[in-house]
Order: structure tokens, then C-alpha cells, then sequence
């Protein structure tokens, strides 16, 4: 059975602590500042302190950090073969030779340091986003982004699909479950079949829910808009807090660019 908290990020973001207490707008103005300082520094260093920074956040706000190394594996695993192929496709000076069915491949220093530089910022990216994930409540993050005047139907959209896909996936180990039960995997053949009756069910039922949630909507008033917007106050602390984190960009890319 999949642990619902290696799903549901949202989860550690429900807690009560200095982090999440932050407003939702500050976090996405400083992951937005973040992620633009992140690609424009030319520097490691930059990338790699601001990895750090939200990592260590997050660990000290107790998020597992198996679950962390979860959420970095496959975006690591991309900036790996993104490195691989930036060695043999760039730069002019040897750094090894390899010999490969009667050819020598050449591997290039340039190459190496461009593919370090972005495996460097994906840790960056990679770790802002789950910064943000795992520290504001998806309501508040899509409310705030109604604030920064995000276009009305996109953040519906995404308060429905945020809301429904985990019970999809509900349905869908309750599903899985039941097919173990009856042996539904117990070689590839019989798996394979599973999986398949397994999605064409879901999107049955998919197409089903659907159906009656917005006849249920509709019930309640629904007129094709939905009432909302974010009303917490931006007060003295939050103006401190993103001061703070402002400077703490600056800081970072200026450091950066000094240690060139």
C-alpha cells in the first residue's frame, strides 16, 4: 500500500509551524525571485546555497528526508544523462578518451563544468518547488495566486483537479487491491491485464464523478464561476520576512558572481 504522505505533499504543508505561517504570496514571490536568480547565475555557488537553504528548511520543519531523496531521484536521473551527453557534445579540450566499437569518443572539460552547472540548478529548481509544495497548503497557494491576478479559470481548474485526483488514485488502490486479491498479478500476462480492466474502469468512473459533481455544483448555485480570493492581510511580519528573503537572493547571486 502507498503511503498517503509520499503523495499528498500537502500534508507537512497543514502543519503548524514558523514556515507554513508564512504568507502564501511572500513564498511565491521569493520561489519566482529564486528560480529566476537560479538560471541567471553563471555560478554553483548560487544554485547549490539555495538548494541547501531549502532543504535544510524543510528537515528542520521535520519532513522526512527519504521522501525528499524520493521527489529529487527522477529530476537527478534526467540532469545525469543531461551531463553525460553535455561531456561528449561540448567543448574543444580533451579530458579522456573512450573507444566504443572501433571509435574513440572524447570526453571535454567544458562539457563536464556546463553539465555540473546544470545538474547544480535542477537541485535549485527542483528543491524551490518543494519548498513551496511542502510548506503552503494547495488552497492558499492558488488563492495567492488569484492576488498576482492569475488568470480565474486556470485556478479553478486547479482547485478541481487538485481536489479529485487523489481521490482518483483512491480509487484506483482500492482497485488494485481487490485484483490482488483474486490474483490478478500473479505472472506479467495476468499484470498486464489487470493494469488494463484497472485504467479503462477509471476512466468510467472518471467520466461518472464528473457527471454527478457538477450536477451536485450546479445544485448549489454554480453558474459557471466560482466566489473567491485571498483575504489574509499582508502585515509587519511578512513585510520583514520577504525583506529578508530578498536580501538573502542578493546576497546569494552577488556572492555567486564574485566567486567567477
Amino acid at each position: 500500500m502507498v503511503c498517503k504522505d509520499d503523495i499528498l505533499a500537502d500534508a507537512f504543508a497543514q502543519r503548524d509551524n514558523p514556515v507554513t505561517g508564512i504568507d502564501a504570496r511572500t513564498k511565491i514571490a521569493f520561489t519566482v525571485g529564486a528560480l529566476i536568480t537560479n538560471l541567471l547565475s553563471m555560478s554553483i555557488f548560487t544554485p547549490i546555497t539555495i538548494a541547501a537553504l531549502c532543504l535544510t528548511t524543510l528537515i528542520v520543519i521535520r519532513i522526512p528526508p527519504r521522501l525528499l531523496t524520493l521527489r529529487l531521484v527522477i529530476p537527478m536521473l534526467m540532469a545525469v544523462v543531461v551531463l553525460i551527453t553535455q561531456i561528449f557534445l561540448h567543448g574543444t579540450t580533451p579530458l579522456f578518451t573512450v573507444s566504443f566499437w572501433g571509435f574513440n569518443i572524447a570526453g571535454y572539460e567544458e562539457g563536464l563544468a556546463r553539465g555540473l552547472s546544470i545538474i547544480c540548478r535542477v537541485i535549485g529548481g527542483v528543491s524551490l518547488i518543494l519548498f513551496l509544495g511542502m510548506t503552503t497548503p494547495a488552497n492558499k497557494l492558488l488563492l495567492a495566486a488569484s492576488w498576482f491576478r492569475i488568470p480565474k479559470i486556470f485556478i479553478e481548474l486547479s482547485l478541481l483537479v487538485y481536489r479529485y485526483i487523489f481521490v482518483l488514485i483512491e480509487e484506483a488502490l482500492a482497485i488494485r487491491e481487490a485484483q490482488k486479491v483474486r490474483l490478478g498479478y500473479h505472472n506479467w500476462h495476468q499484470s498486464m491485464q489487470s493494469v488494463a480492466i484497472m485504467a479503462s474502469s477509471l476512466i468510467f468512473r472518471a467520466f461518472d464523478r464528473a457527471e454527478r459533481v457538477f450536477e451536485s455544483m450546479v445544485a448549489r448555485g454554480y453558474t459557471g464561476s466560482m466566489a473567491f480570493g485571498y483575504t489574509e492581510h499582508f502585515d509587519r511580519k511578512d513585510f520583514i520576512t520577504a525583506t529578508v528573503l530578498g536580501m538573502l537572493l542578493a546576497i546569494f547571486y552577488v556572492t555567486g558572481q564574485l566567486s567567477l
